[in-house]
């Protein structure tokens, strides 16, 4: 079996802070966000096709070292069989199992859940998952699929979580970018949509200095950490139930 692999960082704790990592990062997403700074790992390129018993060279390789395997993107769930595969293959090694998703594919997350194989999730909510912000922060229309498909495909991860959080660490991540997704009504509706959840719900700024998917974007300049801190007060004076962090 093969799969579109963008890359592969043998040791890395920044998608999962309390492991050791060797995250692999899948290529190919169904979101084009302007202020991605994975652009390279955005499309199917068949250059990057790699066959999967070379990426469990690397991770025996490196298991001796590390504590879990994370993987991200691009979106991994796109690709589900080799996802399962190499996560059953990390399980099997006694590693733990953590993945960094936009959510978008709730079937891949219920199957790495049934089959015991997730530890942590990294679910990136964009903006809140209302239509029209929802479409102009991602640009996931397209026209096979609308973006209310979309958004109910997220909701429906949420839910999974919601039955499982008591099993899997969930951390929520959103980027904030300025003039696109920063006032307090857009971290507020966020708020609403993962009330309830068991999490860690982290606010980072978005950051340029990798370039940027649209290139027009690569000119904005990263928010503050004072103007996150006042954000996620505003949250919390209203969700004073959320967990909140600030990552910079």
């Amino acid at each position: 079996m093969q799969a579109y692999i963008g890359g592969i960082v043998p040791l890395s704790a920044a998608g999962w802070p309390t492991n050791v990592c060797t995250a692999i990062f899948f290529s190919g997403c169904d979101f084009r966000c302007g202020y991605c700074h994975n652009k390279e790992f955005v499309g199917f390129n068949d250059e990057l096709l790699k066959d999967l018993k070379d990426i469990k060279k690397e991770i025996l390789k490196n298991s001796g070292f590390i504590d879990a395997i994370i993987f991200s993107g691009g979106e991994p769930c796109l690709q589900r069989q080799a996802l399962l595969t190499l996560a059953r293959f990390a399980k099997k090694q006694g590693l733990k199992v953590g993945i960094e998703t936009n959510g978008s594919k709730p079937y891949s997350i219920k199957s790495l859940i049934n089959e015991n194989l997730l530890d942590f999730i990294a679910l990136d909510i964009k903006a809140p998952l209302r239509k029209e912000i929802f479409e102009k922060v991602t640009q996931s229309k397209t026209f096979f699929r609308a973006t209310e498909d979309v958004i109910e495909n997220i909701k429906q991860t949420l839910d999974i979580l919601k039955g499982n959080q008591d099993k899997i660490q969930i951390e929520i991540r959103t980027t904030i970018v300025p003039g696109l997704i920063f006032r307090k009504e857009d971290v507020l509706g966020i708020a609403k949509d993962i009330n309830g959840l068991n999490c860690r719900w982290v606010l980072q700024p978005f950051k340029s200095d990798k370039g940027t998917l649209d290139q027009k974007m690569s000119n904005i300049k990263s928010p503050t950490k004072k103007f996150l801190e006042d954000l996620k007060k505003v949250c919390q004076k209203k969700y004073s139930n959320l967990r909140m962090n600030i990552r910079v």
